[in-house]
C-alpha cells in the first residue's frame, strides 16, 4: 500500500464543501465521498481514502490545501509513483 500526497489546486466548485473539509481537518473525512480521478477519468482506488487538510486560512490559500491519497494498492501505486518506489527500494540496500 502506499500514499501519496501533495498541493491541492482547487476548482471553484471546492468552495461548496470546503466549510466541511475544514471542520473536519482533524478527523475522518469519509462521508464527503471524496475521490481523485486520474486522467481519462478512472477513479483512484484508495483503501484508506482521501483526506484533504484546509489551512488556507492560517496560510493563505496557495500553501493552505494539501490532499492525500491513502492505500493505493500495489502494483498500481509502482505504475503511478516509480521514482518513489526506486527511492524506497534505494534505502534498503541488500546485504552482500
Amino acid at each position: 500500500m502506499g500514499v501519496a500526497g501533495g498541493k491541492l489546486l482547487p476548482s471553484p466548485e471546492y468552495s461548496i464543501i470546503q466549510p466541511s473539509v475544514i471542520a473536519t481537518r482533524q478527523g475522518s473525512q469519509a462521508h464527503l465521498g471524496l475521490v481523485v480521478r486520474l486522467v481519462g477519468g478512472r477513479e483512484l482506488p484508495a483503501q484508506g481514502g482521501v483526506h484533504i487538510t484546509d489551512c488556507s486560512a492560517e496560510l493563505g490559500i496557495e500553501d493552505g490545501l494539501e490532499i492525500d491519497v491513502l492505500g493505493i494498492g500495489y502494483p498500481l501505486y509502482g505504475e503511478l509513483f516509480p521514482e518513489h518506489v526506486a527511492a524506497y527500494k534505494a534505502q534498503f540496500p541488500k546485504a552482500i
